[in-house]
């Protein structure tokens, strides 16, 4: 049974608000990203809400319905998530914890996709041929952004470095910890520090 929504009294992190409605800011008509990720972001809604809060959440964009392969804006999914946020976040381990769902959700949904499968089969259960892929793949997905990885001196540990990212860090490291454990790779850890205003550094590692 889902828990009740209260919607008199929405639960928001000051500091992911923040993050949020100033990378709404930032986004630029250009700036877009597959339809498909706004699926699963109604989704995770949905497994955490019910269908009153996907509705909700599909409601402030004024969209019936999304198209996986079609292009919409990135602010308006940031739009979505900060919506969810107030709907769920209080069910969900907070702020941090639904972007953080959502990004591993959203790393399942991109799996889905044509560049995304194409992915799999070119890296085959191989966590450091993933990550090292992603940057390439991952841009036929969102228009925004670049991406490199640099690879520790430890065979498990490597750096994924962003520039100009527009979803809150706290969801990549859930896309990132998503990517990764649909190897196969067991002990996954995301760490992750700002380097600008848009920019990050992650520090991605396994076990086995």
């Amino acid at each position: 049974m889902h828990a009740q929504l209260e919607s008199n009294q929405p639960v928001m992190d000051l500091d992911v608000e923040r993050q949020l409605r100033h990378r709404m800011a930032m986004a630029g008509p250009s700036d877009m990203t597959r339809g498909i990720f706004f699926n699963g972001a109604l989704e995770v809604a949905r497994a955490l809400g019910g269908s009153e809060a996907a509705d909700r959440c599909r409601y402030v964009l004024g969209e019936k319905r999304f198209v996986d392969f079609f292009n919409y804006s990135v602010g308006d999914l940031l739009r979505m998530s900060l919506e969810m946020i107030r709907v769920v976040g209080a069910h969900a381990g907070g702020c941090a914890g639904v972007l953080r769902r959502l990004g591993m959700q959203n790393a399942r949904d991109f799996l889905a996709t044509a560049p995304g499968k194409t992915m799999l089969l070119l890296t085959g259960n191989n966590p450091r041929r993933m990550l090292s892929q992603l940057p390439t793949s991952f841009h036929t997905a969102v228009t925004f952004g670049e991406r490199r990885v640099i690879w520790s001196t430890q065979e498990r540990v490597g750096h994924f470095v962003v520039q100009r990212d527009l979803m809150p860090p706290v969801y990549t490291k859930g896309l990132l910890q998503g990517l990764l454990e649909s190897t196969g790779a067991q002990g996954v850890h995301v760490s992750g520090w700002p380097t600008g205003m848009l920019d990050s550094e992650y520090e991605v590692r396994w076990e086995r």
